[in-house]
């Protein structure tokens, strides 16, 4: 947002200590447009220019409305512009195909002089200051619809203008409809207006949002978030941890990620604190695992600090106040469960250390049905259970030793 700005001298920032937040909400997440309206009614911040992203914003790529935008989530990657797109029309700036919205159109014939009761552009921006968008410095363009540019960056759609002169829509404009990839440029016309919008008292009220203040200090691209504890494979308790790490200079946001594998997936956690160097964990986490977590650093004016350069922290999760000593060390996964008969259960025993185990399968009336002898190494060992011999219905696997004992319960099927 703030590249494409940059020749504007207009910079979007955080206002310090707002939330980023989530809303769980699957009317607002897809919407038509009473239900954007609520969306923004319910969770605006007064004197923002607020944004919400969303899964389906009544089927576009994104709108701007009141003082909000909202924005498809598919149309807010990197490279994209609807959001740059959408403050340009916050900032009064309409689409130069405007009048246009909404027609279809055989372009391969002469244009007619006004459309939707505005004038139309003409090619060789004659009349721009009565027709079209109003500036001399965006050519005329009539097309409504997501287009793909040329090699020089025009429409490869050809349009005639109402006096039939040929001509191609610049695909460079941000408040066009050109593919992302085609550029990304306000005109200096298009600047002055926005400047001169946002520093005038409209009816948009942006007077009350706009403040004119040096921009923040920057964080250093090589600053890596130091993680203090737990680090090091150190074992906390599984729903109720606190993670902590070290200040970076002019930070004052941090997300924190905590992941289940070493390759960032899945994630568990994802949190974003402001001004504090902690967070406290007590929900969402699985016991008896090896995870990993890392934390980024920003603030309200650099949002930009890269992902790869942050340590990796390792630790482990027990549970300390367990009275059952073999759950604390061994963590027991069967699937499939339910399984169909024939076809093995598979039993993962993930322990902490080398041991000697007996697993036992009774039926719901307590027969024993199977029984063996395990000696289990440190780390994963994988159990093939047989169905062979048994009938679908409810069984009970029991690993027991002098720690004590873990159930977990199968389903076999026809």
């Amino acid at each position: 947002m703030n590249e494409h700005f940059a020749p504007t001298r207009i910079r979007y920032y955080l206002q310090p200590g707002d939330p980023v937040r989530y809303l769980n909400n699957s009317d607002w997440h897809n919407h038509q447009w009473d239900g954007g309206a609520d969306l923004i009614e319910s969770n605006r911040i007064p004197n923002r220019l607020n944004t919400f992203i969303v899964a389906d914003p009544a089927g576009n790529c994104g709108y701007s409305w009141m003082d909000a935008i909202v924005m498809s989530k598919n149309c807010s990657g990197p490279g994209n512009r609807t959001w740059a797109h959408e403050a340009g029309h916050h900032l009064s700036l309409p689409h130069p195909f405007v009048g246009w919205e909404g027609f279809n159109w055989d372009y391969s014939q002469p244009a007619p002089f006004e459309i939707d009761d505005h004038l139309v552009e003409n090619a060789d921006s004659s009349n721009s200051y009565v027709a079209g968008d109003f500036f001399r410095d965006t050519r005329a363009d009539y097309l409504n619809y997501r287009w793909p540019c040329n090699g020089d960056g025009e429409s490869t759609t050809k349009q005639h203008d109402p006096n039939g002169v040929p001509f191609r829509s610049d695909g460079t404009l941000i408040m066009g409809y050109s593919s992302d990839e085609c550029g990304a440029i306000f005109t200096p016309e298009q600047v002055v207006a926005m400047r001169t919008n946002l520093q005038s008292t409209s009816n948009w009220g942006h007077s009350e949002y706009l403040q004119v203040t040096e921009a923040g200090a920057e964080i250093d691209d090589d600053a890596a978030v130091v993680l203090a504890t737990p680090i090091d494979s150190q074992a906390v308790h599984y729903n109720n941890f606190t993670l902590h790490w070290a200040p970076v200079p002019n930070a004052t946001f941090y997300t924190v990620e905590v992941f289940l594998f070493e390759n960032l997936t899945p994630r568990l956690v994802y949190e974003t604190v402001y001004n504090t160097t902690s967070l406290t964990v007590t929900k969402g986490i699985p016991n008896n695992r090896t995870l990993y977590w890392r934390v980024r650093s920003y603030n309200e004016w650099d949002l930009c600090q890269p992902a790869g350069i942050q340590e990796l922290g390792v630790f482990k999760t027990k549970n300390f106040s367990a009275t059952n000593d073999l759950e604390s060390v061994v963590l027991a996964e069967l699937s499939p469960n339910p399984v169909a008969a024939g076809y093995p259960a598979k039993l993962l025993l993930t322990s902490d250390e080398n041991m000697e185990a007996v697993l036992s399968i009774t039926d719901a009336s307590g027969r024993l049905c199977q029984r063996q002898a395990l000696s289990l190494s440190f780390g994963e060992n994988i159990l093939e259970i047989p169905t062979d011999a048994l009938e679908a219905g409810l069984y009970t696997l029991s690993l027991q030793n002098e720690k004590g004992t873990i159930l977990k319960r199968l389903a076999v099927t026809q």
